[in-house]
């Protein structure tokens, strides 16, 4: 008997996928492995059931959302793969003797359909990555997501209140947040396991851990309407020093989104809008304002004005081409054109993987005021290598996302050594190498970069203790 019919024969009951069935389980934006086998779990009782066979068998399993990571992290050629995408209930939203509200969320509903769901209630979940009508709420735990409105709100682990798993040994536990979470909203996120409280290495684990099976979500009142902004600049350096002008008005001007779109991300955005008219060969800053009663959108505007004037006092030309959005459609439309640059980007490596080529990216950030020495340092070293590189993406936070898009394996393996140099020097300033995606299978050189020996046996002993046989997702995190 085969392995993989060994397998499908444990996991009978369940229906498992296996041979060319397993083909839409094989792929995410970046890497391809076949797993042994898919389960679909239908319910919790199915997939408590599930990880209990693979405790008793010591069959290794990796969780799945619907495919959407960039590192590896939800494919496997090393477990089975177990997929959320059958989990979906919803709780009614709940308060507490405090006032605060809640709901608790299986791991397989889209995080689009979920903030939609309680907006229409009256309330607001605000972690919001640019894939959120993709991704499944597990997968944005799993990675500890952030997003655009991120630099306001901060992270996914802001709002997790508790979370029902399943650890490797099948074992089932509910984990509570005892302080609060919006205290943790000036943490940044680092490679690896957050050493919190009890509940933290699980947010952002990338499945090492065990399986997410419910989350407990802190809801806030839904904000205001929001504007937002697009600010065209003549080259970076200006657009970056009007970035760390604005953010001096964070409070003054209810700054919710601070993010930035260089000339490859911003040609991006102008090939794929039809609605919008955005300049040739510029760079961007994209601003989102909550109207409040602190300021009025003439004060905004002036306001707006004056800081660009006193970066650019020779030419306003560009500042009189910017967008200006604010009914709901408008609204949309920004962050469609703003999605585009990664779709585009995903798009050109997977045409770029059959020349040995393809994506190179990196998240990691820096304290504020050590951006335009990061952006100088890594402009000197992209000078190098001939391929694109499309930086956007979270500049508020010192965080963009740098892609390089290698068209064969030369420029890929060069893309890779510039990845780390970049990486080694964020953590020089004081910064982190990831800030969202994790590590996965592809980055896991990377944790040493951020951490001693001694730090990362720590994060070795809470991998052992819950899944001491390492069985749940092997590969991610640690080599």
């Amino acid at each position: 008997m085969s392995h993989n019919l060994h397998i499908a024969k444990i996991f009978s009951q369940f229906s498992p996928l296996i041979n060319d069935d397993t083909n839409p389980y094989e792929s995410d934006v970046v890497l391809t492995l076949k797993p042994w086998a898919v389960l679909r779990p239908k319910n919790l009782s199915e997939l408590k059931e599930i990880i209990k066979l693979c405790a008793l068998h010591k069959i290794p399993f990796t969780p799945c959302g619907n495919q959407t990571s960039v590192t590896g992290a939800s494919v496997s050629d090393q477990s089975i793969v177990i997929s959320t995408e059958k989990l979906k209930s919803v709780s009614e939203i709940s308060k507490n003797s405090e006032g605060l509200a809640s709901i608790q969320v299986e791991p397989g509903i889209l995080l689009s359909d979920l903030q939609d769901h309680v907006e229409s209630l009256g309330y607001y979940y605000p972690p919001d990555p640019t894939s959120r009508e993709e991704v499944f709420l597990g997968g944005t735990i799993a990675t500890n997501a952030t997003g655009e409105n991120s630099y306001h709100y901060g992270s996914t682990r802001n709002y997790i209140l508790s979370l029902d798993v399943i650890d490797a040994q099948g074992q089932f536990k509910t984990i509570q947040r005892q302080a609060s979470p919006l205290d943790l909203s000036k943490k940044k996120n680092l490679a690896g396991f957050h050493l919190g409280e009890e509940i933290d290495p699980w947010i952002g684990s990338e499945g090492t851990l065990g399986i997410i099976c419910s989350a407990k979500l802190l809801l806030l009142p839904k904000p205001n309407p929001f504007q937002s902004f697009l600010l065209f600049f003549p080259n970076e350096p200006d657009a970056l020093n009007f970035s760390n002008s604005i953010h001096n008005f964070r409070e003054k001007l209810s700054l919710r989104c601070l993010e930035y779109m260089d000339i490859q991300a911003t040609e991006y955005m102008r090939l794929k809008s039809k609605r919008l008219i955005i300049p040739k060969d510029v760079y961007t800053i994209y601003l989102k304002i909550e109207e409040t009663s602190s300021i009025d959108q003439d004060s905004i505007l002036e306001l707006l004005y004056n800081e660009y004037n006193a970066i650019l006092p020779d030419d306003d030309s560009l500042f009189d081409q910017a967008l200006f959005a604010q009914d709901h459609s408008e609204l949309l439309e920004f962050r469609r054109v703003r999605h585009h640059v990664p779709a585009t980007i995903n798009e050109l490596a997977t045409i770029n993987k059959s020349m040995g080529g393809g994506k190179v990216s990196s998240d990691w950030w820096v304290p504020n005021d050590k951006i335009i020495e990061m952006f100088t340092f890594l402009r000197e070293l992209q000078a190098n290598i001939d391929c694109k590189c499309a930086i956007f993406g979270h500049i508020g936070n010192g965080h963009p996302h740098v892609n390089m898009i290698a068209t064969n394996q030369t420029l890929k393996d060069q893309s890779l050594e510039f990845t780390k140099q970049c990486i080694q020097k964020a953590v020089s300033l004081g910064g982190g190498a990831c800030g969202e995606h994790g590590l996965g299978k592809i980055k896991t050189w990377a944790l040493a970069l951020q951490w001693s020996n001694q730090d990362i046996d720590q994060m070795k002993q809470v991998k052992q203790f819950w899944d001491p046989c390492n069985l749940s997702s092997p590969g991610n995190i640690f080599s």
